[in-house]
């Protein structure tokens, strides 16, 4: 699968809110970085079970999110994607997020990941 279609995919998985579903496209020695924002003051650096553990923890407090991809440029193995996200939380809620998500895949999966988040004020 070439990777845009690869990382789409990736984020379609991701936006269903169900913790195991991005697994099939994530590498067994994916990193993800996630750099220091709003949530997350001190960032976060994430393998393969703390990614799972992190979707798991956000599937109990998110009733829905949409990632509305906005561009996404590839080169080789690595895409740069920039997404707006809204999130609703199970307390109806909303949040909002501009993203740009550097990936890299591996043997045809995520390997890296460096995630910049930039949540919109309350």
């Amino acid at each position: 699968m070439p990777t845009r279609d690869t990382v789409l995919a990736y984020i379609r998985a991701i936006e269903t809110n169900a913790a195991d579903a991005a697994d099939p496209f994530v590498h067994p020695d994916v990193e993800v970085i996630e750099h220091p924002n709003k949530l997350n003051p001190t960032g976060a650096r994430y393998d393969r079970a703390a990614l799972r553990a992190a979707a798991e923890r956000g599937s109990a407090v998110m009733a829905s999110q949409t990632y509305d991809v906005r561009q996404v440029f590839v080169d080789g193995d690595r895409a740069a994607v920039q997404i707006r996200w809204t999130g609703t939380l199970r307390d109806g809620r909303s949040m909002r997020a501009d993203i740009v998500s550097i990936i890299e895949l591996r043997d045809g999966k995520v390997w890296r990941q460096e995630q910049y988040d930039c949540f919109a004020p309350a």
